[in-house]
């Protein structure tokens, strides 16, 4: 059974009815992809694009567990999960997980650690988020009815295949092009971060730009853009642009 096709026993309650994920990413592309491996996994979710939305949610739904990413506009995951702990006694049970593309950065860690039960590197492969979600919802217990399952490791590529073949061309067309226009924002905003002599942002950018490109499987824009963060130089920005439109081509 190849790794596109495996069959994941879905996570339900006790009732047998599917398990709540609230999601936050700002991404559209991103949140996409990632919504897609959940439902793949049998829950119902409810994604949003910031954090100011996920509180809003929180407040009003009962969830199983809460995915926020880190850096988001309006509201940032570590505020949202911090509100949510504070104000929604509802929630005290419900494990809230950190997506962030920083986690290899220590400073960083310490931002989230007393806001959230665990953290997922972005992007999270379908193994990675699937033992995250079992582990945090204490589903681990060999005679539990959603006893987490080995999966065969899912590449960008396998991912990707299974989405498009979830999606008409024509979807397929608009979310390939709106990953795009998102790797284009970030290329700028790095370029403008660079001309500013802003290293922290522009490190910044060129992580949510290697954690887009590489849910997409664009290798290429990945290795361009870590070019550029080390050498700064306007001959990478200009072919790591001409990469993003070679990839959306594709």
């Amino acid at each position: 059974m190849s790794a596109v096709t495996a069959k994941v026993k879905p996570f339900k309650r006790a009732d047998g009815s599917p398990r709540r994920v609230l999601y936050a990413e700002d991404q559209t592309s991103s949140r996409i992809v990632t919504t897609a491996m959940l439902k793949r996994m049998g829950f119902e979710v409810d994604a949003v694009e910031d954090g100011e939305l996920a509180l809003q949610h929180a407040r009003g739904g009962s969830y199983d567990v809460i995915l926020l990413d880190i850096e988001m506009p309006v509201m940032d995951g570590v505020t949202a999960a911090r509100s949510i702990r504070s104000e929604l006694k509802h929630c005290d049970g419900t494990p809230i997980l950190a997506l962030s593309a920083f986690l290899a950065d220590s400073t960083e860690a310490c931002v989230w650690r007393d806001a959230f039960d665990s953290a997922l590197p972005k992007p999270a492969n379908t193994n990675e988020l699937h033992l995250a979600l079992s582990k945090a919802m204490g589903l681990k217990d060999k005679n539990s009815e959603n006893q987490a399952v080995v999966l065969p490791t899912f590449s960008p590529e396998d991912v990707m295949s299974a989405l498009r073949g979830s999606l008409s061309l024509g979807a397929w067309s608009r979310l390939k092009a709106t990953a795009a226009e998102e790797m284009r924002h970030l290329a700028l905003a790095m370029n403008a971060a660079n001309e500013a002599s802003d290293n922290e942002l522009l490190r910044k950018c060129g992580h949510g730009m290697g954690g887009l490109a590489l849910n997409f499987g664009a290798d290429d824009v990945v290795a361009i853009s870590n070019t550029f963060v080390a050498e700064k130089s306007d001959s990478t920005m200009i072919a790591l642009l001409a990469a993003i439109t070679i990839w959306e081509k594709k």
